[in-house]
């Protein structure tokens, strides 16, 4: 049986087919000129998605932002100045475009010969309102209304609620419960930090994401929770509850007939793709470019080894179905085990190098993070956890 080496993987190129493999959610985006939409969508997502690609115009007044490593794509509405012309352009523009577009879903669906649900469509709409104009206009309740009617999800975010007293904001939730009837969320993406203190209270961007999470068919929430700009939480939960349970799966189905244990390097690729997966999940993929050399190539120098020592300690006897003669082969229980308890040391791994540079801001040395030793010791301790249940 050949042993891989970290050589015989092309790393970007499995990074690419998982980047394929990943629905993306379309969320359209309405609201006034000075809504704040630029300043919501930076802060859910991070600042590059929309200023890399630039936007690419889909028809009058419609902006699409999409880049081949971010999980969802933006449709962008040109503003409107309150008293305009535009104003009275705006809706009937916003209603064409999204009657179009689900006519464009719908026969590309047949031709395909897939449902509608799987093909592209409008998944939900944030219409964003700012609290600076200390009203919701006949424009907003109409639009809003529209959307509902076609039976798209539509969330409003309250913006800039600095701009205005408490007696003044609940006057406005108050004017969106009775007229636009859908789940309103309040934001300020002020640079204050004195500021963003004061508001803790009121802030409900963890209220939007899991709205936003809750309104996905579950086949598109890894793609949005994992464009998501932090909510390292949200993609712990994401990659143990889904992406790692996917693999194991694989390497299960592996070893259906037992291996040897000589051949149990044929779980090697399967390790090397969750490790990557995992690593994309937490956004690590975009912070250095080499990163997926290096986890990649520790998986596939340490894999083998730890098989072994995790043998040699007797771990697997703890779990139920593994049987008597692991000391030779590798049967189901044995191959889903060990990658779990490595998708989860993977994890752990990512998850604290995340926090470090995207949370606090810090420099790190990636090897310090990712070794043999730090895996091995977090693999024992997913073995101990699972000994309890």
């Amino acid at each position: 049986m050949k042993d891989y080496r970290p050589d015989d993987f092309d790393f970007n190129k499995t990074l690419g087919e998982i980047s394929a493999g990943i629905k993306k959610p379309n969320i359209l985006i309405c609201g006034a000129t000075g809504a704040g939409k630029s300043s919501v969508v930076n802060y859910v997502f991070g600042e590059n998605l929309a200023q890399i690609g630039h936007g690419v115009p889909v028809t009058r007044g419609i902006t699409r932002y999409q880049r081949e490593d971010t999980g969802v794509v933006l449709y962008d509405t040109e503003g409107y100045e309150i008293g305009t012309e535009k104003i009275s352009q705006y809706k009937a523009n916003v209603e064409d475009w999204v009657n179009a577009f689900g006519d464009t879903a719908i026969a590309s669906a047949k031709e395909a010969g897939v449902s509608q649900e799987l093909n592209n469509r409008i998944h939900e709409v944030w219409y964003c309102i700012s609290a600076g104009n200390k009203r919701v206009t006949d424009m907003d309740i109409d639009v809003i209304q529209m959307l509902k009617a076609k039976k798209l999800p539509v969330a409003v975010v309250l913006t800039q609620i600095d701009s205005l007293d408490a007696e003044e904001l609940a006057a406005m939730e108050a004017a969106i419960r009775e007229y636009c009837q859908v789940d309103f969320f309040r934001a300020s993406a002020s640079a204050d930090p004195d500021v963003i203190a004061a508001l803790q209270d009121y802030l409900q961007w963890e209220e939007l994401i899991g709205w936003a999470i809750d309104h996905l068919d579950e086949s598109l929430r890894e793609g949005f929770i994992s464009a998501l700009k932090g909510n390292l939480a949200a993609k712990k939960r994401l990659i143990n509850h889904k992406i790692i349970p996917l693999y194991t799966s694989g390497a299960a189905g592996v070893a259906l007939t037992p291996i040897p244990f000589s051949d149990a390097a044929l779980l090697v690729p399967i390790q090397i793709k969750m490790s990557l997966h995992i690593m994309k999940t937490y956004g690590l993929d975009q912070k250095l470019g080499n990163l997926s050399s290096l986890v990649g190539s520790v998986v596939v120098s340490e894999s083998g080894r730890l098989l072994a020592q995790t043998l040699s300690t007797n771990l697997f006897k703890l779990i139920p179905g593994v049987g008597t003669a692991i000391g030779t082969t590798v049967n189901t229980v044995v191959a889903s085990s060990f990658t779990a308890a490595m998708g989860y040391a993977i994890s752990e791994i990512c998850f604290r190098c995340a926090t470090a540079v995207f949370e606090e801001g810090k420099e790190i040395v990636w090897a310090d993070y990712f070794n043999g030793e730090n895996i091995a010791t977090l693999m024992n301790e997913w073995f101990k956890v699972s000994r309890h249940g």
